[in-house]
């Protein structure tokens, strides 16, 4: 997950965890690309609106190296250009902060499932 919010951060690594997934989190742009060149997850989870490095501009750093990792953005600064750039990106799934947590693991529990389904 790559999202300013420690606690955020925090609350996913808990819940994704309890389901079982070994999560790895970043504060901004800048440290999830060292991050995701380290671990290669199979799936991001991207907030738009960080320091340093946004959201969008992550997103096209990973697409240079990995166009098919599944991303999930997670943002409260969304917006009709933001959803459509990130459609461009080839997101996953674009989610509005505030977030239903149920929601947020279906449609985590989807994307690995389809990484999955690539995978064989």
């Amino acid at each position: 997950m790559i999202d300013d919010e420690a606690d955020l951060c925090a609350l996913f690594r808990d819940i994704l965890e309890d389901e079982g997934h070994s999560v790895t989190t970043a504060q901004d742009g800048l440290e999830g690309l060292k991050r995701y060149g380290e671990h290669k997850p199979d799936i991001i989870i991207l907030d738009l609106k960080m320091p340093r490095m946004g959201g969008m501009e992550t997103l096209r750093n990973i697409r240079k190296v990995d166009k098919d990792v599944v991303v999930i953005i997670l943002t409260a600064y969304g917006s009709a250009l933001t959803a459509r750039e990130a459609a461009d990106l080839n997101v996953y799934e674009y989610i509005g902060k505030p977030f239903n947590i149920e929601t947020v693991k279906r449609v985590v529990s989807e994307a690995l499932a389809s990484v999955r389904k690539c995978e064989q």
